[in-house]
């Protein structure tokens, strides 16, 4: 490979002498091989690239920060069977729009969902976060969250842009071993992960 993947449909970043990719298009994430990569972090890391790229019409939303911590709901959280069944049905949705319209067409829907509450006024966004993410956590109880990252917080973040709270899902890399996660985040505050969790991985995809 003489020459980086299309700029258009693919996002990358060097981490620890590597390239990583994702390519939205189809939906896997893949490095060079060794005799490639070396000449391809040189070029990444002393240009404008600057070891970072994302895809045409996904760059960085203005309102993004690097994550610096997590939400920490009350101890003894409300239960809602109406916001927990929103969950449930938010989240099935999700994972069928991935597989019926493929994973990029779901990352640039999901970006103009959340851009379009940006503008939006809301009396009181704590409450609103608080609702639900104690919701989804709930909701853990009836449906695994396990290897459901992804649909689980492109639902979360909908449900909050839903109400007019604007936060970003961000889609994070480790490199050894390789690994790949996914969180939402209102400002640099994790939402509906750990911090410690969060802190393994390096944001690569954030809408």
């Amino acid at each position: 490979m003489s020459h980086l993947p299309d700029s258009a449909t693919h996002a990358w970043r060097a981490l620890e002498g590597e390239i990583i990719f994702l390519d939205l298009a189809g939906d896997r994430y893949f490095r060079l091989p060794d005799d490639q990569n070396a000449g391809v972090v040189t070029r990444m890391t002393s240009g404008n690239l600057a070891g970072w790229h994302l895809p045409d019409g996904l760059a960085l939303p203005e309102e993004w920060e690097e994550p610096s911590g997590a939400w920490h709901a009350d101890d003894h959280p409300a239960f809602s069977l109406p916001d927990i069944a929103r969950a449930l049905w938010m989240q099935r949705r999700i994972e069928r729009r991935i597989k019926s319209t493929g994973f990029g067409a779901v990352m640039r829907s999901t970006r103009r969902l959340l851009d379009q509450a940006a503008g939006r006024t809301v009396a009181d966004t704590d409450v609103v976060i608080t609702r639900f993410v104690r919701a989804f956590d709930q909701a853990r109880l009836l449906k695994t969250a396990a290897n459901r990252c992804l649909p689980r917080s492109i639902a979360f973040a909908l449900v909050l842009a839903g109400h007019g709270v604007r936060g970003t899902v961000v889609i994070g890399v480790k490199r050894s071993p390789f690994g790949a996660h996914c969180w939402v985040q209102a400002g640099p505050v994790v939402l509906n992960d750990t911090w410690d969790e969060v802190q393994r991985f390096t944001p690569l995809l954030v809408l």
